[in-house]
């Protein structure tokens, strides 16, 4: 009986066993289910890329690149055809104005010095008067050459000044001011003959006889009343009768003389009132006349402008021509004093050898190349045993330096003379450098043509550092703008249409793998509209009030809406429905 029960006892814990598995499997496939369900769901979460909203700064700035260089070079040349015989600075060297920093080799000069000598003395001793006179002749006509080619160097300057002036336009200023301030008092003078007009038909029509009239009426009164006196009193009395006759006459003339002054009153008002508008009238006159006279100055000053720029640009071609013409005619006297001289059968004489002593000399001094400028040397082209050619040196001062960068021409309009700027090098590292922004070109400097248009600026230094070298790349910001503890995203993020610009963000997935509640089965987008402020090359600074820390915001949602649903993504506006 035991063994029975024992068996039956073993039967009941397996099912309970079998049972418990059975709860365990459905448990674990519960588990496996709903951790199938986030992971799709995250996957299908993060299937696109997003950025979490923040708040920050954002700056609007411009970044462009430039090279350091001086705002004083001097170039070094000679005009000598001698080679360098010794250079005494290199690349780097500070001078100041008038070292010397190279000599020529002038020994065949100073031989050429001797010899030109020894021609001088022997051109003195020997000079016949024949000699002396074509060579007299001849320096008459070199200089009067020279002076012809001044002269016509000259002409060609004045003309170039003269057409330079001719296209500069007619400055009208004072002439406007003229106009404008008798423009203002013609109107100031219409206005008072408007005025006075309207006086004079007030005068005229409405004037103002009330004192006048009491006058009258109160006259008139005390007339009658003395004339019903005069009717009451006793005609046997005849003291009595007369003194009520006088006052009867005395209140008549009363009577007429407050007609005669309300009459007299009104003519007084209206001559006036006449005269102040004939004043008025006559000043209009004199403002119409001023007006038209400045008007007309004004005309006439521009049209003289005009001829007389034309005048000038026409004496100048003229005076060109002529000094061309007299510089061709000194050249051929020039000629003709030579012949002269090689036919007099002089090989020297001493003028001539006198200029070329001269010369020669001149030459010698100018053997010596000194710096025209201080600074530092940044170029030697020169080499020794070469003929000088060219710039020979280069000198630049290193205490005025700028950097010279392009901007893109939409930038200009952000740009303005004095707007401070920072400044980097490679060789300054992280520091920046102040520098203001000194010059911008009126003229595009890239190709003609080209669709990528840039203008040049510069952005003088305020105090160099040391480590800054001409010639360095140094890098320009330009901040135009800082918005601070705001929201930005990328620019990719916003879409515009013609509804407005929206951002779209992915909600939040449940910790069961769930969309959030009020939700479909699928996450959506949600479509927030936002407003656009300062823009960045990257980044847009948006504001709304669907906005908040934590959204995840698409960064490219244009590319990711065509294939959303086969994402597992739908899309649901902010704050409405479809």
């Amino acid at each position: 009986m035991a063994k029975g029960a024992g068996k039956k006892l073993g039967r009941g814990k397996l099912a309970l066993i079998i049972g418990a598995a059975a709860v365990v499997l459905l448990v674990v496939a519960a588990l496996l289910s709903g951790a199938a369900a986030r992971r799709a769901a995250a996957a299908a979460a993060n299937a696109a890329e997003t950025v979490t909203l923040q708040k920050s700064d954002l700056t609007q700035s411009i970044n462009v690149s430039g090279v350091v260089q001086s705002a004083q070079t001097t170039n070094i040349y000679s005009t000598l055809n001698y080679p360098v015989k010794e250079i005494f600075v290199e690349v780097g060297d500070a001078v100041e104005a008038g070292d010397v920093i190279a000599v020529l080799d002038t020994a065949n000069l100073e031989n050429d010095i001797s010899q030109a000598q020894i021609n001088y003395g022997s051109a003195k001793r020997n000079q016949s008067d024949s000699v002396t006179n074509a060579q007299t002749s001849l320096t008459a006509a070199r200089i009067t050459a020279e002076q012809r080619a001044m002269a016509a160097a000259n002409a060609e300057k004045d003309l170039a000044t003269a057409r330079a002036d001719a296209a500069k336009p007619f400055d009208s200023y004072t002439y406007d001011r003229a106009v404008n301030e008798a423009r203002i008092t013609l109107e100031r003078k219409t206005s008072d003959a408007f005025t006075t007009l309207s006086d004079y038909n007030k005068a005229l029509f409405s004037f103002d006889d009330y004192k006048y009239q009491n006058a009258v009426t109160d006259a008139s009164i005390a007339l009658e009343r003395k004339r019903r006196a005069l009717d009451d009193a006793d005609r046997n009395d005849g003291k009595s009768y007369a003194a009520a006759q006088n006052a009867v006459d005395d209140a008549q003339r009363a009577y007429d003389r407050a007609v005669t002054d309300l009459a007299r009153a009104k003519d007084d008002a209206v001559k006036a009132a006449s005269d102040k508008a004939d004043a008025a009238s006559k000043a209009l006159a004199d403002a119409q006349r001023a007006y038209d006279k400045a008007v007309q100055d004004r005309r006439r000053a521009a049209n003289d402008y005009a001829d007389n720029s034309a005048k000038k640009v026409e004496s100048a071609e003229k005076a060109l021509a002529e000094a061309k013409k007299q510089l061709e005619s000194a050249e051929n006297s020039v000629r003709s004093a030579e012949n002269a001289l090689k036919q007099s059968g002089a090989g020297t004489n001493v003028e001539l050898q006198g200029l070329t002593l001269e010369k020669l000399n001149r030459q010698l001094a100018d053997g010596q190349i000194v710096a025209e400028a201080g600074g530092i040397i940044t170029a030697v082209n020169a080499k020794v045993g070469a003929t000088p050619q060219g710039v020979l040196f280069v000198i630049d001062n290193k205490d005025e330096l700028y950097v010279s960068a392009r901007v893109k021409e939409y930038n200009l309009n952000t740009l303005s003379i004095g707007q401070e700027i920072l400044i980097t090098t490679d060789a300054t590292g992280d520091k920046k450098c102040s520098a203001t922004l000194s010059y911008i070109s009126p003229k595009a400097v890239s190709e003609a043509g080209s669709t990528s248009v840039e203008f040049e600026v510069r952005a003088t230094l305020a105090d160099p550092d040391e480590a800054i070298k001409i010639g360095m790349n140094a890098f320009l910001n330009i901040v135009l703008e800082t918005r601070e503890n705001v929201y930005a995203v990328p620019v990719s993020a916003v879409v515009t249409d013609e509804r407005g610009s929206f951002v779209y963000a992915v909600p939040e997935i449940s910790f069961n793998g769930r969309p959030p509640r009020g939700t479909a089965n699928a996450p959506a987008r949600i479509e927030i509209p936002v407003a656009l402020g300062i823009k960045t090359s990257t980044s847009v600074e948006i504001s709304g009030g669907g906005l908040k820390d934590g959204l995840r915001i698409l960064t490219d949602p244009e590319n990711k809406l065509s294939d959303g649903q086969q994402q597992g993504f739908g899309m649901m506006p902010f704050g409405r429905g479809r």
